[in-house]
């Protein structure tokens, strides 16, 4: 098999139907077709928080945040959030 270029590696997975279709039009919609792209950007999601729970644990448990928190730390901290320089 080539090598991919950029140190990517080619995954197979089987994904029900809504949820193929679900990607595919994301990908149209935002990358020009790109799945990969999409999957990329569900991954960095996911890298993040699992992050935020990481660092949740290392303080013990304490500060657990609530539900409400985490969406407004989500949308002040989180992938999407604006970012100052």
């Amino acid at each position: 098999m080539k090598k991919r270029p950029g140190g990517t590696i080619h995954l197979s997975i089987s994904l029900p139907a809504e949820e193929a279709k679900i990607l595919r039009r994301r990908a149209k919609r935002e990358y020009g077709g790109n799945v990969s792209r999409v999957v990329s950007d569900a991954i960095r999601y996911i890298a993040y928080d699992e992050g935020r729970d990481a660092l949740i644990a290392s303080f013990g448990g304490k500060g657990k945040p609530t539900p409400a928190e985490a969406r407004r730390f989500d949308v002040e901290w989180g992938p999407s959030a604006k970012k100052s320089a």
